[in-house]
């Protein structure tokens, strides 16, 4: 059930919480020698945490995490529905991202990614994608966990796209664990919401508009059985966890 006049509470919650994500942030990046940034990740901070926390919150999702995610320096693997996904999914674990290079323009989303150390790759020029994946292994070797959309763009949550495993070569390399994960949002019914998804001509305040219309957004985030890189090459690693992941989907 959708009523456009939820949005503008939910907005001035959201704007809030934006507000106090900004503040903590700023504050972590401006001193420097007190919060030793340097030699840490914004997910390495309590407040940083349960601002994401809230953000869940104020973006009017519920979410189920289902699984148990690998420890950190592991390659993770998910389908790719809307722009939360990055919310959603660092929430549930601490994670770094392999973003289309357009993102960190994105307002919110950019200095939110941005922030998090991710990887942005310009996805239309193949060569300098390909010059990304050591940057990929530096993430992995150094003890974090990343996380890909093999996809490499967006659905609207009811079918799998084919997956591409030009960045699963960085898990190969390290020889480090891959996780297929499988995300849906979903009604109060159990039913796929595609209003959550931010795909073909959708705009970012479009998406956020249907998603604040909802009585409430249900996301669930499954960590599947793992993959170990080091005993198959990266087509069988993609063939696997699509394969998992639709399962895990009923697709």
């Amino acid at each position: 059930m959708m009523s456009k006049l939820l949005v503008p509470p939910r907005c001035a919650r959201l704007g809030l919480n934006i507000l106090g994500g900004a503040t903590v942030i700023e504050s972590i990046h401006r001193f420097p020698r007190a919060s030793k940034i340097e030699d840490k990740e914004l997910n390495d901070y309590a407040p940083f945490r349960y601002w994401v926390k809230d953000l869940v919150r104020s973006l009017n999702v519920e979410l189920e995490v289902k699984g148990t995610p690998l420890a950190q320096g592991s390659l993770f693997l998910a389908n790719h529905v809307s722009w939360v996904d990055t919310v959603i999914l660092n929430h549930a674990e601490p994670l770094a991202f392999v973003s289309r290079h357009d993102v960190e323009d994105w307002p919110f989303i950019g200095t939110f990614t941005r922030r998090m150390g991710s990887v942005y790759v310009d996805r239309s020029n193949k060569f300098q994608a390909y010059r990304s994946i050591p940057k990929l292994e530096d993430k992995l070797r150094s003890g974090r966990s990343v996380i890909v959309f093999p996809e490499s763009t967006t659905s609207d949550g009811s079918h799998l796209l084919p997956f591409y495993g030009m960045f699963v070569e960085s898990a190969v390399r390290v020889g480090c664990q891959v996780q297929p994960i499988a995300l849906r949002y979903f009604d109060k019914s159990g039913n796929t919401m595609r209003e959550a998804a931010y795909a073909g001509d959708d705009s970012f305040g479009e998406t956020l508009v249907r998603i604040l219309s909802q009585k409430k957004v249900y996301a669930s985030i499954e960590f599947l059985e793992p993959i170990d890189a080091l005993n198959v090459d990266r087509k069988e690693v993609l063939r696997i966890s699509r394969d998992r992941i639709a399962r895990a989907l009923s697709l």
